[in-house]
């Protein structure tokens, strides 16, 4: 039996009730910025680049050194600041969610922070979850950590099945937005870089939604004229930018930022 076509005024409508005030935004609001959780230091200033309810990403080739980038902001808010980062905000409760590395190499990063920090980081290894079960953990983490500054999906590409997927890749992103917003905390997404020579963006369908998202996005990269340090650079950022800055690691795999030299700054083009 062929469903009489109703009238377009007689189409039902959604039962879901939004209230439109909650969503309009007033230019008479007194709403104040964002809290910095994390700043660059530069030329005598700080410049705000992790803030409370927002989104921001590291991405770059493989072993570009992204973990020891993370190990040097967690440095800083967990102790205040580093050479080239200052944080002053009310908590140093920071959640690593760890999608890659064995139980074995999450502890050694553990290790490693508290040698830098002589404080103890919430670092879960969920690589053996799956993708539904990794975002349980993280918002049943910030239910019980309402103090929680800044989480970190290292790396957030095993959070779906498919990173080319236009579904997945909206639904994660979305899911990320309800969490910075929902806990007021921000959320710091780890990816890997498109392998293609000269395509320098984070990976996949997954990549493009989120850096459009971001606060800031970091491109971190091996300096191609000196292997033994990555160039720090702002790919994308809301704000005032940062130069570019370099990372390098000692013997015991503790990282040290530091400005480029003239020379090198002549040199290396991002």
């Amino acid at each position: 039996m062929i469903e009489e076509l109703k009238p377009i005024g007689q189409i039902e409508k959604s039962t879901e009730i939004i209230k439109l005030n909650d969503y309009l935004v007033s230019p008479d609001e007194d709403i104040p910025e964002p809290t910095p959780i994390l700043s660059i230091k530069e030329n005598g200033r700080r410049i705000p680049i992790f803030t409370e309810d927002n989104v921001s990403m590291i991405f770059g080739p493989a072993k570009s050194r992204k973990s020891a980038l993370i190990r040097s902001i967690c440095q800083s808010i967990m102790s205040g600041e580093n050479e080239k980062m200052y944080s002053n905000y009310y908590s140093n409760n920071i959640a690593i969610f760890d999608t890659e590395q064995s139980r074995y190499h999450c502890l050694r990063t553990t290790r490693l922070i508290w040698n830098m920090t002589q404080q103890t980081v919430n670092y879960f290894c969920i690589s053996t979850l799956n993708k539904d079960q990794k975002k349980k953990i993280v918002e049943d983490f910030l239910i019980q950590n309402s103090d929680c500054g800044l989480v970190i999906l290292d790396n957030i590409v095993h959070f779906v099945g498919d990173f080319n997927s236009a579904q997945e890749s909206s639904d994660v992103t979305e899911w990320v937005l309800n969490m910075k917003s929902r806990y007021n905390t921000h959320i710091l997404v780890v990816l890997h870089e498109n392998a293609s020579t000269g395509f320098m963006k984070p990976r996949g369908h997954l990549g493009t939604n989120l850096m459009n998202l971001c606060e800031t996005a970091i491109r971190i990269q091996k300096d191609p004229n000196d292997k033994h340090q990555s160039i720090v650079s702002a790919a994308l950022t809301r704000g005032r930018s940062f130069e570019d800055f370099a990372l390098t690691m000692d013997d015991q795999m503790i990282p040290y930022l530091n400005d480029l030299s003239p020379y090198e700054k002549e040199n290396f083009r991002l």
